[in-house]
């Protein structure tokens, strides 16, 4: 059997071939990270729709299990215009680093090894190979390109669209108003001009207001991802927004104080910031939902968008739902995704190292001017 370093290639017997894939880390594949094939041309443009881990495509198939995913690929069958496929392993949603698996190996044909040390990678996303063909030959490129945002943004440098996130949906939001009425949430600051919220606080509303002490304005939405339950708010007219900084770095620990200010019950509990405080319960949601930590502080109704705090006061998560039939049993959107998500919509946020611990009077007093009640109705 012929093992191959990052870099190396080496001709395939020809256009059908079978491969299986196993990492050494703790969590599996298909709960915390999966398998993709993108079919590209030799400029890396994408030729038809990708093969994500859940997803099959008329030139592959997967097969095995969890622990080695296994997959038959066609060469001969893919899109026009393809003249190579990508193979990448990612976390879903950008939840985490693929160093969480430890180490890859991948066996081609039982001809071909490839291993690969995943120690140093932070990124959420890295294509480990590349199916190429060559002067009508068929060959395999052993590689290890990273990319730090995740599958979703590596699509979109590339040209397309795609869902990152884990197949079993996360919850439904408990608190998402019917179309036709009305519905208030929080957002807060992450540039001079652009408010991040959850996506159900502003589903099928026509018209979108935030309002703090300091005024109300008219809002628009610039991008939204339902999916992961994220919108981007643009604002003009209004003074510069301050924004808020995110924790840099792994996000945060199992057990770690957390603290959520926003605006919960509005018109019913006064209009200013709330304050509630707890703990980070779980670093998974429902159905092992690796983009979502759970928490224990309390929220209500109009919470929804509110950015979760460390110590520091630097935000690793943002409020998106709960189960209503459980004690605190709430869940964010990590950092690590909503930065994806920022960073594929071009803006740039501030990241705050490890620092100072704050006092929550200390943090709330610093974080109320980057806060605003969104109010979202059909007229």
């Amino acid at each position: 059997m012929i093992v191959l370093a990052p870099g190396a290639n080496s001709a395939l017997s020809g256009t059908q071939c079978a491969w299986s894939l196993e990492c050494s880390g703790t969590q599996s594949f298909g709960e915390y990270a999966a398998v993709a094939l993108l079919a590209v041309d030799e400029k890396r443009q994408p030729k038809g729709e990708p093969a994500l881990f859940h997803q099959t495509q008329d030139w592959m198939e997967w097969k095995g299990n969890q622990e080695k995913v296994r997959c038959d690929l066609n060469l001969a069958k893919l899109p026009a215009g393809a003249d190579r496929v990508l193979l990448i392993v990612y976390s879903f949603s950008a939840a985490g680093p693929v160093s969480a698996l430890r180490s890859l190996r991948l066996q081609l044909d039982e001809q071909l090894d490839f291993s690969l040390e995943l120690g140093e990678h932070g990124e959420s996303a890295i294509i480990i190979g590349e199916f190429y063909c060559r002067h009508q030959q068929w060959k395999f490129r052993a590689l290890a390109e990273g990319s730090a945002y995740g599958l979703a943004a590596l699509g979109r440098r590339l040209g397309v669209n795609i869902d990152d996130a884990h197949p079993h949906r996360r919850p439904n939001a408990p608190h998402r108003s019917a179309p036709g009425s009305g519905s208030t949430g929080t957002g807060f600051a992450v540039s001079s001009t652009h408010l991040l919220t959850c996506a159900h606080v502003i589903e099928d509303m026509q018209e979108i207001h935030i309002a703090s002490f300091e005024g109300r304005h008219r809002a628009e939405p610039v991008v939204v991802d339902r999916r992961n339950d994220l919108a981007i708010l643009r604002v003009q007219g209004a003074p510069a927004f301050k924004p808020v900084s995110f924790k840099d770095g792994q996000g945060c620990d199992l057990g770690e104080n957390v603290v959520a200010l926003g605006f919960p019950l509005a018109g019913l509990a006064g209009g200013g910031v709330h304050v509630t405080q707890g703990g980070v319960s779980a670093l998974f949601g429902l159905h092992n939902d690796a983009s979502l930590l759970q928490f224990t502080a309390p929220i209500q109704p109009g919470s929804s968008g509110s950015p979760l705090f460390d110590g520091t006061g630097a935000v690793v998560g943002m409020v998106t739902s709960t189960v209503p039939d459980a004690q605190n049993m709430n869940f964010a959107v990590k950092a690590g995704l909503a930065l994806a998500f920022l960073d594929a919509c071009g803006i740039p946020v501030s990241r705050t190292p490890s620092g100072r611990l704050f006092s929550t009077a200390e943090m709330a007093r610093e974080a109320q001017q980057s806060l605003w009640r969104v109010e979202a109705r059909n007229p």
